[in-house]
Formats: structure tokens, C-alpha cells, sequence
């Protein structure tokens, strides 16, 4: 792939990628994003998180850029408006609902426009920080297997499971099961996909709508969720604080989210500085 042509689009993870370890974004960061817009490259989130929390959290930091959510199976534009959205098999949703209360496992179900914990106890840590602020743009949250029940009944996105259960015995559990892709934000989760589904799939499908071709998009991000959308770009850069799988799949590696990294790169890679 030609990574000599100029970038055009900048998709990059949130967690452990734009935020630091302390899950606040960096001054360093913001100006990077902003200094890539200014000279016309779209900056976009490429998230395990839903549109609209990713959507508040550029918000508390004064940003716009649209969102490739819940692992690429939304897309959605600057304002929130809805590009496009892949769901699971609705069979295969609901052999994995079943597997999962079988092992006794927490989890959330992430549907169309809103978020189940099916433990009861269990809140969202989204629902903590941004509850109201996501229900006035019309994201909803439930708890208990009851409300679980009736999720199930609606279009799923992904399932995102705690670590309450070993989780090898959850992906072992799943194995076999067709029409899901199993993946990981960070080492204590499995989160669960229709087959097909993951951020090289959204960062593909968005620059498609901009006409800009994969050669001139770059990528960032430190998990292996983050790893087929670091092999699909002409510039897929890893963290330095990024797994060791992680940064074999990258093209490059840059410092870590602690040293503001994603700056760094944008710099270097982005800007010609």
C-alpha cells in the first residue's frame, strides 16, 4: 500500500489511545485534532463505545467529529445523524443470550438505541457519568433479565461481557457459534459481534462515503479491537503503551497515551511537523 500519499482521514480509538491513562484528553490531543481539521482532514472516533457517549465526550472537550461506533456497527455523522447500522444475526444474538445466562456471566446488550445490563446491580459506567445527558438524545438504559428478554426482541449490536466468568471459558463457550465475531476492548472484557463487523468494516464503509481511499487514512489504537482497522490503513499506528499483538499489526508505533502519542503521530504523520 502507497503511504506516501497525503492523509485525508484520521480514525482513531477513544480509550487508551486519545485519553490517557487517566481517561482525560490531553491538551496536546485537542490541538492535534484541531490543527488536522483546519488543514481539512477528517478526524473520526473509531469506538467499542455508542455513538452518543462518544458524541458527549467530544462535546465536554469542545470537539466535532463524526463517530465509527460500537466497534464499527454505527456509523454517524457530527451532529449524531445516523449514516449507517449493521446488526447480528437474530438467531445467533439469541444463542449467545442463552450461552451466556448458561455460564452465569455479566454483560451488557448493546441494541439499536439503547443498553441492558442484565445483572440487576450493574450499572453502565456511562449511566454514572452521562445518564441524563444520554437520555435526552434518546438513548435509553435498562437493567435485569427481564428487560434483557425484551432487548433480545430488538435489533442487537453487541454483547459486552464482564469478567465475573473466566473469560476463556465465555470464548470457549462461543466458538462455533455462526454469524459472531469475538474480540476485546482490554484484557478483563470479550465483547461479541455480528461476523463481519469490526473497525476495519466502519473506517472502510466511512471514507467509502468521503470517496477517500484506504491508502491515505490513518489509524490508531492499543487492543485488538483496534487491530484489523490498524492492517486496513496505509498508516496504522500503534500505541506505545499498545499490546504486543497490537503493535505487530501496526505500521508504525508512536509514544504512548501518557505522552500523548496520538499528538505525536498526527504531528509526524498528518502534519509534517
Amino acid at each position: 500500500m502507497d503511504v506516501s500519499l497525503p492523509i485525508r482521514l484520521i480514525a482513531t480509538d477513544v480509550d487508551g489511545t486519545l485519553l490517557n491513562s487517566r481517561g482525560i484528553l490531553p491538551d496536546d490531543n485537542i490541538k492535534a485534532i484541531r490543527d488536522a481539521q483546519a488543514m481539512g482532514i477528517v478526524v473520526a472516533i473509531a469506538s467499542g463505545r455508542f455513538a452518543e457517549n462518544a458524541y458527549l465526550l467530544l462535546q465536554d472537550y469542545g470537539l466535532t467529529c463524526p463517530i465509527i461506533a460500537v466497534n464499527g456497527a454505527k456509523i454517524v455523522d457530527e451532529k449524531l445523524k445516523e449514516l449507517s447500522s449493521r446488526f447480528m444475526d437474530h438467531e445467533a444474538a439469541l444463542k449467545v443470550y442463552r450461552i451466556l445466562n448458561e455460564l452465569g456471566s455479566e454483560y451488557f446488550v448493546f441494541g439499536k438505541n439503547s443498553l441492558c445490563a442484565v445483572a440487576e446491580h450493574r450499572k453502565h459506567h456511562t449511566e454514572l457519568s452521562q445518564g441524563d445527558r444520554v437520555r435526552a438524545l434518546g438513548y435509553g438504559y435498562t437493567h435485569g433479565r427481564i428487560e434483557a428478554d425484551e432487548c433480545m426482541e430488538q435489533p442487537i449490536q453487541k454483547f459486552y461481557v464482564c469478567n465475573n466468568v473466566p473469560l476463556d471459558r465465555v470464548r470457549n463457550a462461543l466458538i462455533g457459534i455462526s454469524g459472531i465475531e469475538l474480540t476485546q476492548s482490554g484484557i478483563n472484557n470479550v465483547e461479541i459481534m455480528p461476523s463481519g463487523i469490526d473497525k476495519a468494516f466502519g473506517v472502510r464503509e466511512y471514507a467509502g462515503i468521503l470517496d477517500i481511499p484506504m491508502a491515505q487514512v490513518m489509524t490508531l489504537g492499543d487492543q485488538e479491537n483496534d487491530i484489523p482497522m490498524l492492517r486496513a490503513a496505509g498508516y496504522g499506528i500503534a500505541m506505545g503503551n499498545a499490546s504486543r499483538e497490537t503493535k505487530a499489526a501496526a505500521r508504525y508505533v508512536t509514544s504512548s497515551n501518557d505522552e500523548c502519542g496520538f499528538a505525536r503521530a498526527i504531528e509526524k504523520w498528518a502534519l509534517g511537523k
